[in-house]
């Protein structure tokens, strides 16, 4: 098994350049605040904690960032300590980036919520976020 720290720094570098690329899409003021959070996230690599929390928001912002809409708490400067993306994030606006992104998901085969489960137990555990876990 790989190492979970190399794991994560690969994963938010690629997931990095992918947030660079969609950022094109936005108005230049959000593209600067989008910017500034990046740029904050890409510092957040002393400890596993930080980098799991880091991997959770560039999820949720690559999610934003596909929709070309920047949501609250994104459309303010980051705070100094970034807590968890839950505790963080408002519940409606976390619901309605995920409803909005539904057509952008893919399923195989699905014919209900819990094959989504199967597939995920298939490939081990943890979800995109961990802090829906």
């Amino acid at each position: 098994m790989s190492d979970p720290i190399i794991a994560l720094n690969d994963h938010f570098r690629y997931n990095h350049r992918m947030a660079k690329a969609l950022q094109q899409f936005l108005t230049p003021p959000e593209r600067k605040m989008i910017q500034l959070w990046l740029d904050k996230l890409e510092f957040m690599n002393k400890n596993l904690e930080q980098m799991i929390t880091r991997s959770d928001y560039m999820w949720f912002i690559l999610l934003m960032l596909q929709n070309r809409r920047v949501r609250e708490p994104f459309s303010k400067l980051p705070p100094a300590h970034i807590p968890a993306l839950k505790k963080f994030v408002p519940l409606h606006v976390y619901e309605e980036v995920l409803i909005s992104n539904e057509p952008n998901m893919i399923y195989l085969n699905r014919k209900s919520s819990s094959d989504i489960l199967n597939v995920k137990e298939k490939r081990g555990r943890g979800t995109s976020c961990s802090s829906l876990e």
